[in-house]
């Protein structure tokens, strides 16, 4: 009897021509800074639509019914005899220029410590200040109503002054009187000096004040931040999704197989048709040959 063929192995892939899946799509470089840009782009559209909508709410929400919008009211005083800004450089081409005329009208709000004393204040070019006040006791500030800590302020030696101040005719803009008093300034192309003084110009000078400003160009402002951000914010999220889109898959040939493939099972060639019939016609006997 014939031995039983070995039983077939099987198929170790698919048949040659056969359709292959394709390999996992790769992350682009393009992608990944797509993705780096995208997120920082949000961060920056944040802060524009963050600072917008703060000065768009200080803006409606903030001004005073005279239409100012005021620092906090700060306390000032001086053993000496006036209180004085630093100068206010706003010649052509200086840096306080374009900040002033988004300002607007400034606004200098005071109201003496003492109420039965009359309280000065004036703005007048720094060279006519300089003159008046060379040799009085007096004390610079710098950021007058803005949070002024004593490190802020110089006390400078000297005596009294030459007269009362509203006696001098170089002022600007000047107001003067018992209770609380208010300057209206439109800054003009100059270098100017902010004082104040007791309405005597006597010593020992202390008032509590505040600074406001129209500010005209916020409203303007605080939209343009708000659009800008919008703005970034849209290209941020076409960024991401282009970072974020899953890459289309390529479709199988139209000659290959589907793409379910799979190999055929095993065949047993011990019970195979095929085979049973080999063996029997195999062990059949044969007849002898005529001699």
């Amino acid at each position: 009897m014939a031995a039983d063929p070995p039983a077939a192995s099987p198929p170790s892939g698919p048949p040659a021509g056969r359709w292959v899946p394709p390999p996992p799509p790769r992350v682009g470089a393009g992608r990944i800074v797509a993705g780096v840009v995208g997120a920082l782009l949000v961060l920056l559209a944040l802060g524009l639509l963050g600072a917008g909508g703060v000065l768009l709410w200080a803006d409606q929400g903030e001004r005073a019914d005279d239409g100012y919008l005021y620092t906090a009211s700060d306390a000032f005083e001086t053993p000496g005899a006036a209180l004085l800004s630093e100068r206010i450089d706003l010649a052509t081409g200086a840096d306080w220029v374009g900040f002033t005329a988004a300002l607007g009208t400034t606004r200098v709000e005071l109201t003496a410590a003492d109420p039965t004393r009359g309280v000065f204040v004036g703005v007048a070019p720094s060279a006519d200040v300089d003159g008046y006040l060379d040799g009085v006791r007096r004390t610079v500030i710098a950021d007058l109503g803005l949070d002024t800590s004593a490190a802020d302020q110089v006390l400078l030696p000297g005596g009294a002054p030459s007269g009362p101040p509203a006696d001098q005719d170089f002022w600007t803009v000047q107001a003067s009187g018992p209770g609380t008093q208010q300057l209206g300034w439109d800054p003009d192309d100059g270098t100017w000096t902010l004082v104040v003084m007791n309405a005597d110009g006597s010593a020992g000078v202390a008032v509590d004040a505040r600074v406001g400003a129209t500010v005209p160009a916020l409203t303007g402002f605080a939209w343009a931040l708000i659009g800008g951000g919008l703005v970034v914010l849209l290209l941020a999220v076409l960024l991401l999704v282009v970072a974020l889109r899953r890459p289309a898959v390529p479709a199988a040939p139209r000659s290959g197989g589907p793409p379910s493939w799979s190999p055929p099972p095993p065949v047993d060639r011990r019970t195979a048709a095929d085979a049973r019939e080999s063996t029997r016609s195999d062990s059949a006997p044969r007849r002898p040959r005529d001699g």
